[in-house]
């Protein structure tokens, strides 16, 4: 998992620069964001690694909470309204490993939707910085 992060980072390092309008979209706007994220909390759900963490959570919600959050962070128009990440992961003592999974699940659903890897990068380079707050084990 260290090395698909490390080749993350280096593809990172030699993308042309776009802003973050043309990551939102490129991602399809917020008909994308939705799909994209909602496919990604599907797999999720059906993942041994990650599906004990979604058990008793409300996917649909969780889904509209991390497309708004990620239509927001990609340059789009909408205002993130829910917890901070600290806060939404209190107690809920998430893992690396159960992160990394969840961006492997993100990553599927993005080449699922034929986005080409750019922007897959540049999207999980966006959602990376949260992991600190997000990791609580």
């Amino acid at each position: 998992m260290k090395s698909f992060f490390i080749i993350i980072l280096i593809s990172i390092c030699s993308l042309p620069a776009f802003s973050n309008e043309t990551l939102y979209t490129a991602l399809g706007e917020h008909t994308g964001i939705q799909a994209i994220i909602q496919r990604a909390v599907n797999l999720a759900a059906e993942d041994v690694r990650t599906a004990q963490q979604l058990r008793h959570t409300n996917k649909e919600r969780l889904a509209r909470l991390i497309a708004e959050q990620t239509c927001e962070l990609s340059g789009g128009p909408c205002k993130y309204k829910g917890l901070t990440m600290k806060k939404a992961h209190y107690k809920l003592y998430i893992t690396s490993s159960q992160f990394d999974a969840f961006a492997e699940h993100l990553q599927q659903s993005m080449q699922e939707a034929d986005l080409d890897i750019t922007i897959q990068s540049q999207l999980l380079a966006v959602l990376a910085p949260l992991k600190k707050d997000i990791i609580n084990q």
